[in-house]
């Protein structure tokens, strides 16, 4: 039941879907059912729907966006992706499956998407959400510095450019060439300047949660330390955990901007209270997220690409804009 009623909130409240409109959904065989819902829900306001089985274009990760798949998101007014994430298939196929849905419709992204996520992030009041996603980003524009620590020893701060855009993603999404990922609830920009020593245990986001759940960054912490150059960048990883530091620094050496800071995020989706060990949904947990990779340029006005965007979500973080906390314990001080 709770799935169902995730599916319609998805498709009415944050899609809009109007009986008119043409809809794509994406989804393999991990998330069938889920892209299976989303149809149901889909059918019920218009009778112009594509589903697609990303596994049936061949063995994972595909190296190219399938033509047919392309044609459809082409033309369509709104689109769901809620395939999982392949290493290797972020610039193959997922950035060019969202460039074309926003060619002149609006998209849904659900990478990675569950059953448990959801019946937790779908199912709350994203009326609410984006009132207080959007009040936060009014305050962030003004703010110069932000300072960000937490007991596990995270210590930054971070600096913004008036010519990058700190974006409101509330999960509403009725307008043309406008996307977030669902669930949502957070508010993002691609930082000008970021130093300090930053402990991640919270979640990997990419690929990695499937090898390394929050627990294992609670025992094991993931430590980055931030260097302002030229661009804010990682310069040195460690963790007690031998599999997550080489994993994380052989992501890291893909490219010579996977190192580099890409985003700052503060979440924004007040009624989450725990962890799903999906981070689609946890970065959206109150609290900070940082990522090193792609700068959503698109949305933040960042001049730069990477293939890579790995998110880092730090937890119980306390964090000032400026000279007024925000956020205590992981918990805001505002409303």
């Amino acid at each position: 039941m709770l799935l169902e009623e995730g599916a319609k909130t998805a498709v009415k409240t944050c899609m809009g879907v109007k009986p008119d409109e043409d809809l794509v959904i994406l989804s393999d065989d991990s998330t069938l059912n889920i892209g299976k819902k989303l149809k149901e829900a889909a059918f019920e306001i218009t009778d112009h729907v594509e589903f697609f089985n990303l596994d049936s274009y061949g063995n994972r990760p595909l190296s190219t966006f399938p033509d047919v798949i392309k044609n459809e998101v082409e033309r369509a007014d709104v689109t769901f992706w809620t395939a999982h994430s392949y290493e290797g298939e972020l610039e193959s196929v997922r950035q060019p499956f969202i460039e074309n849905a926003l060619a002149g419709g609006r998209h849904g992204h659900m990478v990675n998407v569950t059953k448990k996520v959801m019946e937790c992030g779908m199912t709350v009041d994203y009326n609410k959400i984006s009132e207080f996603t959007n009040h936060l980003a009014q305050k962030a524009k003004d703010v110069d510095t932000i300072r960000v620590k937490n007991e596990q020893g995270t210590d930054i701060e971070v600096t913004f450019s008036d010519k990058r855009r700190w974006v409101p993603s509330d999960g509403i999404y009725h307008e043309p060439n406008h996307w977030g990922n669902l669930p949502d609830g957070e508010v993002y920009t691609a930082p000008l300047t970021m130093e300090g020593k930053i402990v991640v245990d919270g979640l990997l986001g990419d690929y990695f949660p499937n090898k390394f759940p929050h627990s294992d960054l609670v025992e094991t912490p993931l430590t980055v330390m931030v260097e302002n150059n030229e661009k804010p960048h990682s310069t040195q990883i460690s963790c007690d955990n031998d599999e997550i530091e080489k994993e994380v620094k052989d992501y890291l050496s893909k490219h010579e901007c996977s190192s580099i800071v890409g985003e700052f995020g503060l979440g924004t989706n007040i009624f989450l209270e725990n962890f799903s060990n999906n981070s689609l949904l946890d970065e959206k947990y109150p609290g900070v997220h940082i990522a090193l990779g792609d700068p959503l340029g698109g949305d933040t006005g960042a001049d730069w690409k990477c293939p890579e965007h790995l998110d880092m979500i730090l937890t119980k973080c306390d964090v000032w804009f400026d000279d007024e906390m925000i956020m205590e314990n992981g918990e805001y001080l505002i409303r």
